[in-house]
């Protein structure tokens, strides 16, 4: 739930130069997370609804039904499971002791059996008896999103290598007679224009004629609710969004980071089970340390609010649970107000004497809310919530130090390994011989290019926003350790359900001001993110029965500098007529 947009002229940007941020085989880039996980106080203008209605729920049947469609193909998995994977003749490249292609990462396409006869040809808008339509969105010069590309690369490169993933996907997978087509989408118009959203997201249904687009403006929903509208996808779309957000454009609605719903109730589930009616011993204030623990929440909303059925499920949560908050403290998220917005926020959190403050906000936020709490002299505690970065090392040094080195809590993220092992570099090299053209937003493009890709083969012949969704669904989960996230989706997934997100599990963290080496964005410094037990995850909605061992440097990490390519995935050769394999 995060972002704003700048000038190009602001030379004072609180956020870092553009990196990479790993989050599970595939990263994301920081600030292209920050842009796209962006929202403003003009987010949802007066203009947003989109034409013709809600877009509601797009599906044309029982979301609880979608993944037993029986057109749908069969995995290796669920034969096995039935005993019956000697019946069928499977593709091409399959590894039979995993069930999966012989694609060299943990979360490789499941096998599926050979298919005989006609896919149906046009089974869904932008979709031929041959082709896949799919749009790349570019944001217009100028916009905050395309200074990010423009710092990490060029467009031209992010879209070259856009299209070659796919070119190695549609030589990979099965896709029962059809390959996709990547085309640019140059966007008319900046991530708050809503009219200029609008207008694109019709020209991506009624004159490319896409089945789906890949990102779209990050400062307005109007783009995915109106292509939800048409029965057109939107992949990395939605992130930090309510899961009422995915659930009024189901299922064409995706994005590679869970719900704002599932981090929230997951941090506010650790607060009540571990925090709550103890004493706030992890306090920069001396004096908190010995008194029993009393919160304040600082959470961000928009104009108008979205958050209210969130807001009414953890408030029945918190009653249930006997939590209360001495203060509950709430901004828009707009630059040009941050400083005072920030500076009063800071008095009232002092004016309550809360002695843990729950922070359920954006990234930029704590960088001025930290400052002027330091200013006035008010050390609490510092609870994260798993919203997005606020759990990185790369925005934790642009912090108070003194304030930081008091935070600890949840980050959907896994343990950073060097950016070279995973899988944005390793197919790359693995099918092509050679790095990505764009080197450092690579690992930003490849997530949504793979998620689409997998629900088209889980789809079978019988492509649209239903059974690609059915196929998704269906997807064997995989991942779950340190440095490889849960990738499940649909009733595997997780909740609120079903889930059009991943990951689907989480770990906790803690702030060490004093730990010395790379960030996300590979920057040497001071000031790291450690994560208990060696980065162990726990999938959502189930919690550690022990006490989590917050700020104890025994067990935890802040990398993994050694982890191999592929990071655990089989070993296999390059696929057959790949440019490698031609040498």
């Amino acid at each position: 739930m995060n972002d704003q947009e700048v000038s190009e002229r602001n030379t004072s940007r609180p956020w870092p130069r553009v990196g990479y941020l790993r989050r599970y085989g595939p990263a994301l880039l920081v600030v292209a997370a920050l842009v796209a996980a962006g929202t403003v106080a003009t987010t949802r203008s007066q203009n947003a609804a989109p034409s013709g209605g809600s877009a509601a729920t797009g599906s044309t049947g029982n979301l609880t039904d979608l993944a037993s469609n029986p057109r749908l193909p069969i995995t290796y998995q669920m034969a096995e499971k039935a005993g019956t994977s000697a019946h069928y003749q499977w593709v091409q490249g399959c590894d039979v002791r995993t069930g999966r292609l012989k694609v060299p990462t943990i979360y490789a396409p499941p096998c599926v059996p050979v298919t005989r006869g006609s896919n149906g040809g046009a089974t869904a808008p932008g979709v031929t008896a041959t082709t896949i339509t799919v749009v790349y969105y570019i944001p217009p010069p100028g916009d905050l999103a395309s200074l990010v590309e423009g710092a990490a690369g060029n467009p031209a490169s992010n879209l070259l290598t856009a299209q070659n993933y796919a070119a190695m996907f549609n030589h990979v997978m099965p896709l029962y007679g059809r390959r996709v087509q990547v085309v640019p989408l140059y966007a008319s118009g900046t991530s708050t224009d809503a009219v200029a959203a609008r207008a694109d997201a019709i020209r991506v249904a009624q004159q490319i004629h896409a089945f789906a687009s890949i990102g779209g403006p990050a400062q307005t929903p109007v783009y995915q609710d109106e292509l939800a509208r048409m029965h057109v996808l939107c992949l990395s779309c939605g992130v930090g969004s309510p899961y009422s957000e995915f659930h009024q454009d189901a299922p064409y609605l995706w994005s590679s980071l869970p719900p704002s719903d599932t981090v929230l109730i997951d941090a506010f589930t650790y607060i009540t089970t571990q925090l709550l009616h103890r004493d706030a011993v992890w306090a920069g204030q001396a004096s908190f340390r010995d008194e029993r623990r009393r919160f304040a929440l600082v959470s961000y909303e928009e104009n108008p609010p979205i958050f209210g059925s969130l807001t009414k499920e953890l408030d029945e949560r918190f009653a249930k649970s006997g939590l209360t908050f001495v203060a509950h403290l709430s901004y828009l998220l707009d630059l040009t107000t941050l400083p005072e917005e920030a500076a009063t926020v800071a008095e009232q959190l002092k004016r309550s004497n809360a002695t843990t403050v729950v922070f359920a906000g954006d990234p930029i936020m704590p960088v001025y809310l930290t400052k002027a709490c330091a200013a006035i002299g008010y050390y609490p505690e510092w609870v994260i919530t798993g919203t997005v970065l606020t759990y990185t090392s790369t925005l934790g040094r642009l912090y108070d130090q003194s304030e930081w080195a008091h935070a600890f809590g949840i980050s959907s993220i896994s343990v950073p390994t060097p950016i070279q092992t995973g899988d944005a570099y390793h197919l790359y090299r693995w099918f092509f011989g050679t790095d990505p053209p764009a080197a450092e937003t690579a690992p930003v493009i490849l997530p949504p290019i793979e998620q689409l890709f997998l629900g088209l083969e889980l789809a079978g012949p019988d492509l649209n926003g239903d059974t690609f969704a059915g196929g998704l669904f269906r997807y064997p989960p995989a991942g779950g350790t340190p440095t490889t996230p849960l990738e499940s989706y649909g009733y595997q997934g997780a909740p609120p359900l079903p889930s059009f997100a991943t990951p689907s599990d989480y770990t906790f963290v803690w702030y060490d001001p004093t730990a010395k080496g790379e960030d996300e964005e590979g920057v040497q410094g001071t000031g790291l993110i450690r994560y208990v037990d060696g980065g162990k995850r726990y999938p959502a909605a189930t919690f550690p029965t022990n006490q989590v061992p917050m700020f104890k440097m025994a067990g935890s990490v802040t990398g993994d500098p050694n982890a191999p390519a592929g990071d655990g995935a089989p070993n296999y050769p390059p696929w057959p007529g790949s440019p490698t394999a031609k040498g």
